[in-house]
C-alpha cells in the first residue's frame, strides 16, 4: 500500500511532466480506438457490398488456373485468367451436400462484349429502308426523312469546317477524308435527290459507306458482364432489385443492363451530362459559377447540340422551334442556334432547362443507344481469339440497393449462361449441334488421316495444315451464318435450369449460412474437393474482390502503422519524462537505498508510478474515444461520392464499438508505458547513498 501512496505523490508531485505524458497516452489511445472503429465499420461496409452483390461470402474457381481471381480485376484494371470448369451441376451438388455452412453456389463467368448500335445517320438510313419498303409506301413520311438526313449532312459539312484543322491532324491521311469534300457536295446536290428512289439501295449505300463514318463519336459500347442463371444471382444477393423494365424471365436467354452504366453510358451524352449536373447541383451543392467540371459539362453538351437537334426530325424541329424561341426569349430562328442556346445553361436557369429538355425534347430524340426491349447482338473474342456473337434480349435494368449510385457495385452487366457460353467459345451440346448443322449446309465433311495422305501425299505437315483449313471454313461458317446461335437460336428461346445450370463455368459465388465460419468452411470446401476430384480452389471474398478487397487491409496497415509511430514517441517521451524524473529525485532515492530500500523496491516504486499514469490516462482516452465513436456512430459520416458509398454499403458510414479492440489498445498503451519504464528504473537502482549526498552537496 505504501508503494501505491508514493506513486500518486510523486505523480502529483511532478505535474508537469506528467501532463504532458498523460496528453500523449491520451491521444494515441483515442486515435486507437476511432481508428479501429472507422476502419471496422469500412471493412464491414465493403464486406456487405461484396457479399451481396457480386462475390458472395466466398469463390471458386479451378484449382488450376494460371493466376488468383480477382473478380473486380487487380490493381492493374485486368481481368486474371482464372480457367474454367467443366460440370458445374458436379461441383454444385457435392458442395451444398458434403459442406453443412454452404447455402447456395451461383455459377459465373466474367468477360467484356462490345456493340456498336451505329451513329445517328446509321439508325435514320435504317429507318428509311423500313420506310421504303413497306406496302404501301407512305410517301409523306419518306420525304420528311429524306429532308431530315439532308440536315444531317449538312451538319456534318458544317462540323467539317468548323474542326478541319483538328480532324485534319487526326484524319487528314485517310481516303475518306480527303474525298469528303467531293463527297459531301454530291450528297448536297440536287440531282442527288431528284433520282433517290429508282437509285434507292445505291444512294443509301452512299450515304452509309461515304457519310456516316465522317461523324465521329464515341457510339461503341465496351460491356463487362457476368453470366450466370439470372434468376438464382437474383434469389441469391438480397440487395439485387431491379431498376426498369423486368427481370429476364426463367430460362430465358437476356440482358439485363447495369442501372449505373444504363445511365451513364448508353444513354444520350447531353441527356447523361445534364443529369451529372442537376445531382452536383441538388446533392453536392456545387454551382456552375464556381465549379470548373460543371462549366466543362455546359460547354460540352453546347459543342455538341448537333446530337440533340439532328436527333429531331424537320416536322418535330418546326414545332420546336417556337416553343424554344418563347421559352428562351430568344431572337434566334434556327433549331440548332436555339439548341446551343438552351443548352448553355447557368445556376439561375438550370432547373427550368432541365425540366424542358425532359417534357419537351427527350421524348424526341433517342435518349438510349439500346432500349429496354431491343434485342441487340453482342459480339465477344474467344478465348481461341475468333469472334463470337450472339442476339440477346434486354429486359431491363437492375441495381444494389445502398449502393446504387456506386460505379464499384454496379460494374457488370447480367447475361444469360447459356450466351455466356456462346460468347466465350465453350462448346455446349446444342452448339455442337448447330456446328454439324453448319458442316452439313456448307458440304464440310471429316476427312480421315489416310485419306488426307492419300490425297496429298503429306505427313504430319499436311494433317496439321488440313486441320487448320477445316477451322478457318467453321469459322468462315459462323460468319457466314451470323455466329452460331445468332441465327440458329433467337433471343426467344428457352432453357431449363438444368440447361441453364449444367456445363462450363469459370467461377462460381458460394453463400454461407453462417459468415463467421468462412475459414473452417473454406478448408472443408478444400476438403471436399480432394476427396471429390472436383479440381477447384476457393478463396474468401476479400481476395476474391482482388485490389478492392485489399483496400481494407492496406487502410488497417496504415492505421497501424500510424498508432505504431504515436506509441513508439509516447514510449519516448515517457522514458524521457521519467529518466528526468529520475535524475531529479537522486537524493530522494538515495536515502531511502540509505536506510534500506531494495533495488526491487525502487523497480516497484517505478512501475507502479507508470501504471498508474497508463491507466488513468489511458482510461481518459478510451472514454474519449467511445464518446466519439458513440456520437458519431449515431449520426453516421455521410459518404462523400459514388465510390465511399460503396465503402461504405449505404450513404452513411456508422460506426460501433468493439471491446476487443478497446481492451488490445488499453493493454498496448499499459505495455508501452511499462517498457519505457525500464530504463529509467535500471538507472534508479544504480544510484548509492552516496552519490546521492555528494549530489545534495
Amino acid at each position: 500500500m505504501l508503494l501505491w501512496k508514493l506513486a500518486f505523490r510523486n505523480l502529483f508531485v511532478h505535474r508537469l511532466k506528467t501532463a504532458v505524458t498523460g496528453l500523449i497516452i491520451v491521444f494515441g489511445t483515442t486515435l486507437a480506438i476511432v481508428g479501429n472503429a472507422v476502419v471496422d465499420a469500412i471493412s464491414g461496409g465493403m464486406q456487405k457490398s461484396l457479399t451481396n452483390s457480386i462475390t458472395g461470402d466466398l469463390q471458386i474457381y479451378a484449382g488450376d488456373a494460371p493466376e488468383k481471381i480477382a473478380v473486380l480485376g487487380g490493381f492493374d484494371g485486368n481481368m486474371p485468367d482464372i480457367g474454367h470448369l467443366n460440370d458445374f451441376r458436379k461441383v454444385k451438388d457435392a458442395l451444398t451436400a458434403k459442406v453443412p455452412n454452404v447455402r447456395d453456389v451461383i455459377p459465373m463467368g466474367i468477360s467484356q462484349a462490345f456493340f456498336n448500335p451505329g451513329n445517328i445517320l446509321d439508325l435514320k438510313l435504317a429507318e428509311l429502308r423500313k420506310t421504303f419498303y413497306e406496302n404501301p409506301r407512305p410517301v409523306e413520311r419518306l420525304q420528311t426523312q429524306k429532308e431530315h438526313l439532308v440536315e444531317i449532312v449538312r451538319d456534318i459539312e458544317r462540323s467539317r469546317r468548323e474542326n478541319a484543322e483538328l480532324l485534319g491532324s487526326i484524319y487528314g491521311g485517310e481516303e475518306l477524308f480527303k474525298t469528303a469534300p467531293a463527297d459531301i457536295e454530291r450528297a448536297l446536290s440536287p440531282a442527288f435527290w431528284a433520282n433517290f428512289d429508282a437509285h434507292f439501295e445505291e444512294r443509301v449505300e452512299f450515304l452509309a459507306n461515304r457519310m456516316a463514318p465522317l461523324i465521329f463519336d464515341d457510339n461503341q459500347l465496351f460491356l463487362s458482364y457476368i453470366g450466370t442463371v439470372p434468376e438464382l444471382f437474383r434469389d441469391s444477393f438480397s440487395q439485387f432489385e431491379i431498376a426498369k423494365g423486368e427481370m429476364i424471365p426463367e430460362g430465358a436467354r437476356g440482358f439485363l443492363f447495369s442501372d449505373y452504366i444504363y445511365e451513364n453510358q448508353v444513354k444520350h451524352r447531353v441527356a447523361r451530362r445534364l443529369d451529372q449536373i442537376k445531382k452536383q447541383i441538388d446533392k453536392e451543392k456545387r454551382t456552375i459559377k464556381d465549379t470548373k467540371e460543371l462549366q466543362d459539362r455546359v460547354a460540352a453538351n453546347v459543342a455538341q447540340a448537333a446530337e440533340v437537334y439532328n436527333q429531331l426530325d424537320p416536322a418535330r424541329g418546326r414545332e420546336l422551334a417556337p416553343k424554344l424561341r418563347d421559352f428562351l426569349k430568344s431572337e434566334k430562328t434556327t433549331i440548332a442556334e436555339l439548341v446551343q442556346e438552351f443548352l448553355a445553361t447557368t445556376d439561375e436557369n438550370f432547373a427550368s432547362h432541365y425540366e424542358f429538355f425532359y417534357a419537351e425534347i427527350a421524348p424526341h430524340i433517342l435518349l438510349y443507344k439500346v432500349k429496354v426491349g431491343d434485342v441487340f447482338p453482342l459480339t465477344a473474342f474467344t478465348k481461341s481469339g475468333y469472334s463470337s456473337s450472339t442476339n440477346v434480349k434486354v429486359y431491363g435494368t437492375y441495381r444494389f440497393k445502398s449502393f446504387e449510385s456506386s460505379p464499384l457495385a454496379s460494374s457488370f452487366n447480367i447475361l444469360d449462361m447459356v450466351s455466356f457460353r456462346t460468347l466465350f467459345g465453350f462448346m455446349t451440346e446444342a452448339r455442337r449441334q448447330e456446328t454439324a448443322d453448319i458442316d452439313r449446309e456448307m458440304g464440310a465433311a471429316d476427312v480421315g488421316r489416310d485419306d488426307i495422305e492419300s490425297l496429298f501425299g503429306g505427313g504430319a505437315t499436311v494433317v496439321q495444315e488440313a486441320r487448320g483449313e477445316a477451322k478457318a471454313l467453321r469459322s468462315l461458317g459462323q460468319e457466314k451464318f451470323g455466329r452460331i446461335d445468332a441465327v440458329r437460336r433467337d433471343a426467344d428461346t428457352k432453357y431449363s435450369r438444368e440447361e441453364m445450370e449444367n456445363g462450363v463455368f469459370m467461377n462460381a459465388a458460394v453463400l454461407l449460412k453462417d459468415s463467421a465460419r468462412l475459414d473452417s468452411t473454406l478448408d472443408e470446401i478444400r476438403k471436399v474437393s480432394t476427396d471429390d476430384g472436383l479440381g477447384i480452389q476457393a478463396t474468401g471474398w476479400r481476395e476474391a474482390a482482388g485490389g478492392v478487397g485489399q483496400l481494407t487491409v492496406i487502410v488497417r496497415g496504415v492505421l497501424y502503422l500510424f498508432v505504431i509511430v504515436i506509441f513508439g514517441v509516447a514510449t519516448f517521451i515517457i522514458m524521457n519524462s521519467m529518466l528526468m524524473a529520475t535524475l531529479e529525485r537522486a537524493r530522494e532515492i538515495g536515502t531511502m537505498r540509505a536506510i534500506g530500500a531494495q533495488r526491487s523496491f525502487l523497480m516497484g516504486l517505478f512501475l507502479r508510478e507508470t501504471f498508474v499514469l497508463s491507466f488513468l490516462f489511458g482510461l481518459v482516452g478510451t472514454l474519449i474515444g467511445v464518446g466519439i465513436v458513440l456520437a458519431v456512430g449515431a449520426q453516421g459520416i455521410p459518404s462523400m461520392g459514388d465510390v465511399t458509398t460503396f465503402f461504405f454499403s449505404g450513404d452513411r458510414l456508422y460506426l460501433s464499438v468493439n471491446p476487443l479492440h478497446i481492451l488490445i489498445v488499453f493493454g498496448c498503451m499499459t505495455l508501452v508505458a511499462v517498457v519505457s519504464t525500464q530504463y529509467p528504473a535500471w538507472r534508479a537502482m544504480r544510484i548509492s547513498p552516496l552519490e546521492a549526498m555528494q549530489q545534495s552537496e
